[in-house]
């Protein structure tokens, strides 16, 4: 039972952990956009500037959140494409050796 018992302590652990992680990540966010928003009404603004001026910081936050995933998921393509180049080249590098 001691194992269980650690185990489900390893387990809470990693849960406060990371919701901690994801509040602090949150705030930091907030807090930079925020001072973005301040920062641009400062400046003359262009249009797309100007909406994101005036969205609450949490539809800011989901913006952000949502930029990100694009980039990671895009990345990713990349990613995927330059290993499938990698196992084409290696195909080619045997058959040559075949030869």
């Amino acid at each position: 039972t001691d194992g269980f018992i650690l185990s489900a302590k390893a387990e809470e652990f990693e849960v406060e952990e990371e919701e901690a992680l994801f509040t602090a990540m949150r705030s930091n966010a907030e807090r930079n956009a925020e001072s973005m928003a301040g920062q641009h009404q400062d400046r003359d603004a262009s249009t797309s500037t100007a909406q994101l001026d005036t969205l609450p910081v949490k539809e800011l936050y989901k913006q952000h959140l949502k930029k990100s995933i694009e980039k990671t998921v895009m990345e990713i393509k990349y990613l995927d494409r330059k290993l499938k180049k990698v196992d084409l080249e290696i195909l080619l590098l045997e058959r040559q050796l075949r030869e």
